[in-house]
């Protein structure tokens, strides 16, 4: 018992400095960079949660069948494809993260600082080619650019020209589902280096040629395309709710004539919308 008593109070001290040594490492000072790249991390995590969230919503949600199910199919498919690249770019950043922390601060001052681009920000958004239905289905890729800054405070935190890149998130032609009405929505997922969550533009029309433009945002995006696609009477705005919160100039000429193939030109930007904050590295 004697010599039992002897090991707790030698092993005590050790355990004592091996509690402060791992208290001097976590305090380790990061650079200014390797910390950003920590929040940048963090947000990509974020990002991933939120998709997992989402697509678990939309396995979960109950569907009848028919146009919802047509709707839901198309959709879910989108989404796995954006959560598949958001995990990749997840795994990627928490490296960058961990490389970065891993390196002594420098003494320099800082070659960049977070900016906060808030939920709300109006996106701009000029596609590289036209897109339509009878061209792309649900999950194919697409990109643009920013056709206009986009600017927090006095810093651009994206300056007009930037790539941005998507998803196409639904592609049926007008006439296809038993409402008689279509539609081509499309997802904004990425503006530069920047993941980000921006909603569905969706333009909505009949074989008449009518169409409608909408943008859905964040996790609204599922009931409205089941509630606008599956309108009989092709009334709208009560399918959205309070999820509408813009649309896109220059689609009047798009019921010009019956059509349906639907389109989303080139020729006149897009307007997308932030639904979640994003932080972005701009060099100050």
């Amino acid at each position: 018992m004697k010599s039992h008593h002897r090991y707790v109070r030698l092993a005590l001290p050790f355990a004592g400095a091996i509690l402060i040594l791992g208290s001097l490492a976590c305090e380790k000072k990061l650079s200014p960079e390797a910390i950003q790249a920590q929040e940048v991390a963090k947000s990509a995590d974020s990002r991933v949660a939120a998709l997992e969230k989402e697509l678990a919503d939309m396995k979960a949600a109950k569907t009848e069948g028919g146009d919802a199910a047509h709707v839901t199919q198309g959709h879910q498919k989108a989404i796995e494809k954006q959560l598949a690249e958001a995990k990749r770019a997840a795994e990627m950043k928490r490296k960058a993260a961990q490389q970065l922390a891993a390196q002594p601060a420098p003494a320099e001052a800082p070659k960049t600082v977070l900016v906060d681009v808030p939920a709300g920000s109006k996106l701009q958004v000029k596609l590289a080619k036209d897109l339509a239905t009878d061209s792309v289905q649900a999950g194919d890729a697409w990109e643009g650019t920013l056709a206009e800054d986009v600017v927090v405070g006095n810093k651009t935190v994206w300056p007009a020209g930037t790539v941005v890149r998507g998803v196409v998130s639904q592609s049926t032609p007008a006439g296809r589902l038993s409402s008689g009405n279509g539609g081509l929505g499309i997802k904004l997922t990425a503006v530069g280096a920047n993941d980000v969550d921006a909603g569905v533009y969706l333009v909505a029309g009949t074989a008449r040629g009518e169409r409608n433009a909408k943008y859905i945002a964040g996790g609204a995006a599922l009931g409205a395309l089941v509630g606008i696609l599956s309108d009989k009477n092709n009334r709208n705005d009560h399918a959205l709710g309070g999820a509408a919160i813009g649309a896109a100039a220059g689609t009047a000429a798009a019921a010009a004539s019956a059509d349906t193939v639907i389109r989303i030109g080139a020729a006149q930007p897009v307007t997308f919308t932030l639904s979640a904050p994003e932080k972005v590295s701009v060099k100050p």
